[in-house]
């Protein structure tokens, strides 16, 4: 009986080791592999947004350049109308309709002035995003780079 307990327990510890040597084994090298994929696929998200942003704010531009286009002539046309007016009222100073057209067309001057002004900073700060979102992706994809790198020429790296 004792001879047998002692061959049970031989057996059964030799089958426990037997089958822990066949379990597949997670080690800090695969483990690291795949947080490093994991940030990659982060960085790769990242970099879509951006791309997107980017893409987002371009569109805008355009339009902000369209309207910016549009205000700058009725800016000018504007002007050249109270240039205009002003002009006739010179010739004839005390003329009262004359007077209240420059008075009319100087009003128009400012507020076609101050929508070409906003329209303008608005476009400035597209730019400027523009370029933000470029430096950006560009700091990303170097990060992507760099970290792929890393990942491709890690020692001992093991085919899954």
């Amino acid at each position: 009986m004792n001879k047998t307990k002692i061959l049970s327990f031989v057996i059964l510890t030799g089958l426990t080791f037997g089958l822990g040597a066949c379990s597949p084994k997670t080690n800090t090298q695969n483990l690291t592999k795949l947080e490093g994929r994991e940030t990659i696929l982060a960085l790769n998200t990242e970099l879509n947004d951006l791309k997107i942003g980017l893409e987002k704010e371009t569109l805008n531009l355009s339009s902000l350049q369209k309207d910016v286009e549009q205000a700058n002539e009725e800016s000018s046309k504007s002007t050249s109308d109270s240039k205009k007016v002003t002009d006739e009222l010179s010739n004839n100073p005390g003329d009262l309709k004359l007077s209240s057209q420059a008075n009319k067309a100087a009003k128009e001057v400012a507020r076609d002035a101050k929508k070409a002004t906003k329209l303008n900073d608005s476009l400035g700060k597209s730019n400027n995003k523009i370029k933000q979102y470029q430096k950006d992706i560009e700091s990303t994809e170097a990060k992507l780079k760099d970290l792929e790198t890393k990942i491709e020429f890690s020692p001992n790296n093991i085919k899954q």
